[in-house]
């Protein structure tokens, strides 16, 4: 079977929020009491974008290419790893059609960043099509480990289409 040239893929993270740590959700510090916990910036929005991409591309996963054991990647802010993971989407030959996210949080209100958070996010994927990023919040109406305000998740979807080659042009 011949590549159609589109590619789906879904990403999935979550981090606890404890005290003492900035708040940083699709590359934006948000005000807030507590901050998530990770190697990195903990960044679980642009983290699930990482994931749903590389899963596009059918590159493993974050941890796989930015591992929470290497000391490079230590407090690194993850517009840093988007950056380098929309480099290996582009390196394998693709382009990001769009990009559809949610952040799964009690507290706080994401919906006053969201302009800000679509701005960043864009910037790091280095496109300036705004239908290509679609972000949206929701809350677990106080049920569960999220509900509780003890940590914030976030997922999304990925569609990728092959870049077209000098080989697909007509004679």
């Amino acid at each position: 079977m011949t590549d159609p040239g589109l590619r789906t893929g879904i990403g999935f993270d979550f981090h606890r929020l404890v005290e003492g740590r900035e708040l940083i959700l699709g590359g934006v510090k948000i005000p807030h009491a507590k901050g998530l916990l990770g190697h990195s910036d903990a960044d679980v929005l642009l983290h699930a974008i990482c994931d749903a991409l590389l899963g596009a591309c059918g590159l493993d996963d974050i941890g796989v290419h930015f591992p929470d054991d290497d000391p490079a990647y230590k407090g690194v802010s993850s517009l840093e790893l988007l950056k380098k993971t929309c480099a290996l989407v582009h390196a394998n030959g693709y382009r990001i059609v769009n990009v559809d996210a949610v952040v799964l949080a009690e507290a706080p209100k994401i919906m006053p960043f969201r302009r800000e958070i679509i701005n960043r996010i864009l910037q790091a994927m280095r496109t300036a099509a705004p239908q290509s990023l679609n972000l949206k919040a929701t809350t677990t109406e106080g049920c569960g480990t999220i509900g509780r305000a003890e940590g914030i998740g976030a997922m999304a979807t990925a569609l990728i289409a092959r870049r077209p080659t000098d080989r697909d042009e007509d004679p």
